[in-house]
């Protein structure tokens, strides 16, 4: 007899929700139309070092870990240290996608109907990542946390800030780019294209998380643990 506990299957639900997440920013990254705000900034940085981008990206999560307990102090969950897995799985996932795995790593899209077939693909897989993420209920993206963290210590809406530091992080690609000159591809119709419809396709990924999760139907049935044989 084993016995699946809430716990079990929030953290099997939230890893599957990073592996997600990070094939959407892979097949965003892959398009060559842009990515997302902060992807932006950091692929830009993953330029200049020469570093790959998921590393980019780990230690950019890893900071707004950082970031948090430096406000939070005493308050900050220590649960929540586990943002950190979170921050290094991603990363990881995105390197094996980029940049290790044969065939997608060496994929170029033949056409610019293909690169918004990917990109688009990739905003709705990042989408449903992330909302199967928060269903999971588990660890949250250090990010969004950050976000909400501050939101919270300013009294800001987190949709008003989380808004701005898109705009902040767009800024920051773009001073990169005059700077260093560097090629215009992180920054392309589809950055635009995901602020529109990331935030926007959740009205539909997440509902749909939620009817998949076991976690959430186990948690509406008020059982704690299922048994199987």
């Amino acid at each position: 007899m084993k016995t699946k506990t809430l716990k079990s299957l929030q953290l099997i639900e939230m890893v599957l929700g990073v592996a997600i997440t990070a094939l959407g920013l892979s097949l965003m990254m892959k398009s060559g139309l842009g990515q997302t705000a902060v992807v932006a900034f950091t692929q830009n940085l993953a330029f200049l070092t020469q570093m790959k981008s998921g590393t980019l990206i780990i230690i950019f999560n890893c900071s707004c870990v950082l970031i948090q307990i430096l406000i939070q102090r005493r308050q900050f969950p220590k649960l929540q240290l586990l943002q950190v897995l979170v921050a290094w799985l991603q990363g990881q996932i995105v390197n094996v996608f980029c940049y290790d795995l044969p065939g997608f790593s060496t994929w170029i899209p033949g056409s610019y109907g293909v690169q918004w077939l990917a990109m688009i693909a990739g905003i709705l897989l990042a989408s449903y990542g992330v909302a199967v993420m928060m269903t999971a209920d588990l660890i949250r993206h250090p990010f969004e946390q950050l976000v909400m963290v501050l939101s919270e210590r300013w009294a800001i809406p987190f949709s008003v800030l989380r808004s701005r530091a898109d705009m902040l992080f767009i800024g920051l690609s773009l001073l990169l780019i005059v700077i260093f000159h560097l090629e215009l591809t992180t920054l392309r119709e589809g950055t635009w294209a995901s602020m529109l419809l990331l935030g926007r396709s959740m009205a539909f990924t997440f509902p749909a998380a939620r009817k998949c999760s076991g976690y959430c139907q186990l948690k509406e049935r008020g059982l704690t643990s299922v048994s199987l044989d």
